[in-house]
């Protein structure tokens, strides 16, 4: 599989047509159909099925779409890489982080480059672990910060340890529970909870430690992947969430929300920057890790 045999597949997969697959490849559908067929033969299995409105991938091109994303994307990167090299080009960094790092220490790392690398554009992601490590992989990221460890063998770890935070339970300033003092951990499981979703690493570090102690927490009232959506449920519906600090700063620090004193939920994280092991990494890059060691000696969560 080529890229040109990759790009076929991913148009004809997201546009459901091979006319319509043609017409963004600026190609004729008969080439399509020819390349399509040649690329199944090759496989010796049918990647799309053909109806009458259109084509569908079958489970065989369905397997095949997240390594055409990577050949398609790792093509870019090459000749995006070349062109920095050669000069001609602006150089971008494609950074992603979790919510708690982003707003603040990747902005600062950021902040502090542009004073010596105007020239660089920054495009910043933010998402949940589990994104992050996809887009890593699938080459739509160049580093990520997390404090999830990435146990992948197509990852690894671009520098050591680069900051800590702390996640506790937090309430609106009038939630009753505020007023009991230190809270034990059966009393937390009976909480109403505003939380991310199902499996992602911090709501399967929630569970565990109550999982770890006999407890079943409360399924959480409200789930959403947004940090504006639970802040807005804490504060409006009477609920608890567990977040890093300085995610709830500004409110902290304004009275609207308080933390409850929970020290069995209190969870000390580590964050590390990750790349993809495979590929060269491109000068903009390796200019941002080095400027990421020298705020992480100084940074404070």
């Amino acid at each position: 599989m080529d890229v040109r045999s990759a790009q076929i597949v991913l148009e004809c997969a997201q546009r459901g047509s091979l006319g319509a697959a043609a017409a963004a490849l600026n190609m004729t559908q008969p080439a399509i159909t020819r390349m399509l067929k040649r690329l199944e033969a090759s496989f010796g299995v049918p990647l799309f099925e053909r109806t009458t409105r259109g084509v569908v991938p079958t489970v065989f091109g369905d397997a095949l779409l997240p390594y055409a994303k990577l050949v398609v994307s790792e093509i870019g990167n090459a000749a995006h890489l070349i062109q920095q090299m050669r000069g001609a080009s602006r150089g971008v960094v494609r950074i992603g982080g979790v919510a708690s790092v982003v707003g603040g220490f990747i902005i600062a790392v950021i902040a502090e480059m542009r004073k010596h690398h105007p020239e660089i554009q920054y495009q910043v992601i933010e998402d949940l672990e589990d994104r992050l490590l996809e887009g890593l992989k699938g080459g739509r990221i160049d580093i990520a910060i997390s404090p999830e460890p990435y146990l992948d063998d197509d990852i690894v770890i671009a520098t050591p340890d680069v900051m800590h935070d702390t996640v506790s339970v937090f309430a609106s300033w009038d939630h009753p529970i505020l007023k009991r003092g230190h809270l034990t951990l059966s009393e937390a499981a009976r909480f109403d909870w505003a939380m991310p979703p199902p499996g992602t690493p911090t709501v399967r570090e929630w569970q565990r430690r109550f999982h770890d102690n006999g407890l079943d927490p409360n399924a959480p009232s409200i789930i959403s992947r947004s940090v504006p959506v639970l802040k807005a449920a804490v504060l409006s519906q009477m609920l608890c969430c567990w977040m890093p600090l300085p995610l709830v700063r500004e409110e902290v620090e304004r009275g609207s929300m308080a933390r409850v004193k929970v020290p069995e939920l209190d969870w000390q994280r580590t964050f590390r920057v990750y790349r993809r092991k495979k590929g060269l990494m491109t000068p903009p890059t390796v200019t941002l890790l080095n400027c990421i060691r020298r705020i992480a000696e100084t940074w404070s969560m």
